[in-house]
Formats: structure tokens, sequence, C-alpha cells
């Protein structure tokens, strides 16, 4: 019945772009349709029965729809020509994170002028880089723009987790390779890493959702565009193979061939990804 209730509400509001406030009064409306509709069951109606009279209960939402369709194109209106200030708390998340790569990168431009040992100067740059990146990343996705709504702070918190499994498996692979070992160990030593960062990326790629703030227009294209759950699902699959395999693409070239030349499969990934975009869009079009 969940399930049932929770496509009804979505299908109520499907013209809607997906807001924080949206997203409350879906939840509500749902909870309030799931009491009503045990309390019709525990008076003696079937399950069909209850969930009609707990929609006809609800009355007329056309009014309600159109309001917050109107609210949402007049605060997008009004974001555009508004300035979107920081609040504290990702202001002083900038701050620190920024503070803590200064602080690292002239720590570890002191330890390599006092040893000009290589490992050791990546070994200290490390923890400061990556705690760094973690924050900027973390607000970042969270924070709320005139032009897009922040993410909810569990799929960020995942994006992060990610990155530093990632992140880490570089810092811990280049160590293994400047130690002189041969390449079969310098790549064993990456798998354990790229791959469990890989498809925590590829499952937020295919469960991520549009949070650009549109008007009426973009908003219809955009949900004739990814209506089709199907071809999203294929699109994202291909896109989370192409990058997997420039990655280990990447790190191949780099090892056996030389790092002047191994980014430029980020160029050729880039211009196949916009190839994959092009191609779906134009099926979607015919």
């Amino acid at each position: 019945m969940k399930d049932r209730i929770k496509k009804y509400v979505d299908n109520l509001f499907s013209e809607i772009y997906e807001t924080k406030q949206l997203r409350e009064l879906k939840e509500e409306i749902s909870a309030n349709l799931l009491e009503r509709i045990n309390d019709l069951i525990a008076s003696g109606n079937s399950e069909e029965e209850a969930f009609k009279k707990a929609v006809s209960s609800l009355g007329d939402m056309d009014e309600l729809v159109e309001n917050l369709k109107k609210a949402s194109q007049e605060k997008l209106q009004q974001n555009m020509f508004e300035a979107e200030a920081l609040d504290k708390k990702h202001l002083i998340a900038y701050i620190t994170a920024s503070a803590i790569l200064l602080f690292g990168i002239m720590t570890t431009g002191i330890v390599y002028l006092r040893n000009k040992d290589l490992m050791a100067t990546t070994g200290t740059l490390m923890p400061f880089l990556i705690v760094s990146v973690l924050i900027f990343m973390y607000f970042g996705l969270t924070q709320e723009t005139k032009h897009s709504y922040g993410m909810r702070p569990g799929r960020a918190l995942l994006y992060c987790l990610a990155t530093a499994i990632l992140l880490f498996g570089i810092f811990s692979t280049g160590f293994v390779y400047f130690s002189g070992r041969k390449l079969f160990e310098v790549v064993a030593s990456f798998m354990p890493f790229v791959i469990p960062s890989a498809v925590i990326f590829i499952y937020l790629g295919l469960t991520e959702k549009n949070r650009t703030k549109m008007n009426d227009v973009w908003q219809k294209q955009w949900l004739e565009y990814y209506s089709d759950p199907k071809a999203m699902m294929i699109r994202g699959n291909i896109s989370g193979a192409l990058w997997i395999f420039s990655f280990a693409a990447f790190f191949l070239i780099g090892f056996t061939v030389g790092w002047r030349y191994s980014w430029i499969v980020f160029i050729v990934a880039t211009g196949i990804e916009v190839l994959i975009e092009g191609f779906f869009m134009a099926r979607k079009k015919g």
C-alpha cells in the first residue's frame, strides 16, 4: 500500500520540480493518506475502497498544484536577480578547508626542502589534501545557489566516501610505484580502491536527480527527456563503464608510457561522453 500511495502522490506533483519543501509536503500527504486508509480498513472497508475514499477525502488538489507552480516560478525569477549569499556554515567550512590546504602545502614544502624525499613529501601532503578536498566537496554539493538546489547530506557523504577511497588509493598506489615494485603489483594495489569507489559513483550516477532550478519551459523539457528510466539506466551504465576504463587507461599509460601522455585519456573520455549524451538526445527526439 505504501508503494501505491507514493506512486499516487508522485504523479499528483509530477509536473512540479522537486524541492526540499515539496518533498516534505509529499511525505506529509503520504503519511496522512496511509493513516486514513488504515483507519478505513480497520472500520471494515477493503483496501481498494479505503484507498479511493482516502484519496477522495483530499479534495481537489488542482489549486494547490497551480499555487506551487506559481510560487516556484516567482522564486526562480527572484533568484535570477539576487545574489545568493553564503550561509555561515558553508562560509566557515570553505575557510577551514582553505586553511587546511594552505597549511598542508607549506608543511609539505618544508618537508621537501629539508629531506628531498619524494615519498615523505607526498605522505605529508596526503592527509591535508584529502581532508580539504572532502570538505570542499561536501559543502559544495549541499550548498543551494540561485541556479541549483543543494544535495541531500546523505548523498553528499556517499560522494565524499567514494572520493576519499579513490584519493587514498591513488596515493597508496603512488607509494607502491615509487618504491620500485613491479607493474602488476602496482595495478593490483590500486584495484581494492578503484573498484568500490567506481561502484559507489555508478550507483550515485544512476540514482541522481537534476537539482537545477528551472522555469516552466525547462522543467517540461527535462521531464520529457528524463521520463524514460530504462534509457537513463542504460545511459548511466555506459557512462560509468566509460569512466572506469578511462581511469584504468590513465594509470596504465602513466606507468607504462609516461604520465605526460596519460592525461589525454580524459580529453578523449570527455568527448565520448558528449557524443553519448548527443546520441540519447537525438534518440529521444526521434
